[in-house]
């Protein structure tokens, strides 16, 4: 239990040591408000939040393709700047980027071609086969979503456990899941009424987008505390066998 309290203050509670309680347990608001300040507003807000609104607004009011112009050009800004100055596309841009994509080719085409007004579920199926596509890399996808700084500080004190691995592949299980549902129930839901297609994937973009950002960054807490003794176990065992590997070395 100590060793769980140890990891807890660790992670969470590192920049604002003065919150921690005299029993180094949280309230549920200091972890709920910690939790909040580890999601990446900038990034999300900047290139998920601010283009999805401007398109889908456009969509309910009318204006469809006027508002997927302005969205597509805002994306595209935004990424190429930020690209210019970090050297790395921002993930939320590209998963922005093929939302607003598929909504440009299936504006043109879907009065020629009804089929293609299922295109906003095509690419929710699309992303989320991305997240459990990425279940075969080293790192899965989610990971390149989240605060850089807070995966470097959990890896080095924790990351010789697979359990530190494991919180971030249930949580990109969850997110590829997630996103095939969504393009399920949108393609049902646009099939019986494009208008109530476009209201539902409006709830299900950035609304959903950001509760599942902030389970992402809530739920490694939980489950390292859960497993919080084989954590211990493990690194302990790591941490021998590398004392010994440099002793023989020597």
């Amino acid at each position: 239990m100590q060793y769980a309290l140890l990891m807890y203050d660790y992670v969470y509670y590192k920049l604002c040591k003065e919150q921690v309680m005299a029993d180094n347990q949280a309230s549920g608001w200091e972890t709920f408000n910690l939790n909040i300040n580890r999601v990446p507003w900038a990034s999300f807000l900047v290139f998920m939040f601010a283009p999805l609104v401007i398109m889908q607004v456009g969509s309910l009011i009318g204006s469809r393709v006027i508002s997927i112009f302005i969205a597509l050009a805002w994306i595209v800004v935004a990424a190429t700047i930020s690209c210019l100055k970090t050297h790395v596309f921002n993930p939320f841009a590209i998963i922005t980027f093929l939302m607003i994509l598929t909504r440009f080719i299936g504006g043109f085409l879907e009065n020629q071609f009804p089929a293609f007004v299922l295109t906003e579920s095509v690419d929710n199926t699309v992303i989320g086969l991305i997240f459990i596509g990425s279940m075969l890399w080293p790192r899965p996808f989610i990971m390149s979503l989240l605060d850089k700084d807070l995966l470097k500080r959990t890896e080095e004190n924790f990351g010789k456990s697979k359990f530190w691995y494991k919180a971030w592949f249930d949580i990109n299980i969850v997110w590829g899941l997630f996103y095939i549902l969504q393009g399920i129930i949108v393609s049902y839901t646009t099939v019986l009424n494009i208008k109530s297609g476009y209201i539902i994937d409006f709830i299900f973009s950035w609304p959903t987008t950001l509760i599942l950002l902030f389970f992402s960054v809530s739920y490694p807490q939980w489950y390292w505390t859960k497993h919080s003794h084989e954590m211990k176990v493990e690194i302990e065992a790591a941490q021998e066998y590398e004392e010994r590997l440099a002793v023989a070395k020597s």
